[in-house]
Parts: C-alpha cells; structure tokens; sequence
C-alpha cells in the first residue's frame, strides 16, 4: 500500500515530457528565463508594468507586442535569431524537437537546444 502511494505521488509529480528533471540540470541563467518566462513573472516588461515599475509593457527586443513569457518564448522574432524551433511549451518537452546529438572526442552526447536557447535570452 505504501509502495503504491509512492509510487502515484512520484507520477503526480513527474511534467509532462523530459520536464523539471531535465530542466533542473541547466545552467542558471536558462532556469532562471525559463521560470519567468514559463510564470509571466520576474523582469518581463508586462510584468514590471503591472506591478508599476516601468511605464511602458512593450518588448525590449521587438516592440511589437507587450513582453510577456509567452511572447519572448514563443513568438518574439528576437527568439528566431537565436534558436526557437518550437510554438508551444509542449513543443520544449517534445525530445524530437529538443534535442541534438553532437560528437567530441569523448563520443556522442545530447545538447538540449531549449537550455541553449533559454541562455541565450537576456531579460536584464
């Protein structure tokens, strides 16, 4: 009985996809964009302009739409220059979509192009 509850506690707790586990591993600045981002909050324009610490909720790369995480993930053009290849946040779970097999002199190894593309995000 325990051993079941475990169990479904850990399936509860488990994202879609790759998800936290994978996310988790990242360098600091990707987990910090991809947590704003993913929460709409943080130093987002849309979010520093709700809570009244900056006049204008317009995207500092664009200025196209307001700054939000969605619009900086998914739909900034800025994001196209430096890698996005997905549309939706399913996409970024979708191991197809996320990752790339590279070779070193050590063999092969996995590059997660969401970390990248999340490190490469300046939200300063």
């Amino acid at each position: 009985m325990k051993q079941a509850w475990r169990k479904m506690r850990e399936e509860e707790r488990r994202v879609k996809g790759a998800g936290m586990g994978r996310v988790v591993k990242w360098n600091r600045k990707a987990r910090v964009a991809y947590v704003q981002c993913h929460t709409g909050k943080g130093n987002l324009q849309a979010w520093r302009h709700k809570i009244g610490k900056t006049e204008d909720p317009e995207c500092r790369k664009c200025g196209r739409y307001a700054e939000t995480g969605k619009h900086v993930a998914l739909v900034c053009t800025h994001g196209e220059d430096i890698g996005r290849r997905w549309s939706t946040w399913e996409d970024m779970d979708d191991r197809a979509r996320w990752a790339r097999k590279e070779k070193d002199e050590k063999g092969f190894y996995t590059v997660d192009l969401v970390e990248t593309f999340f490190s490469k995000i300046d939200l300063h």
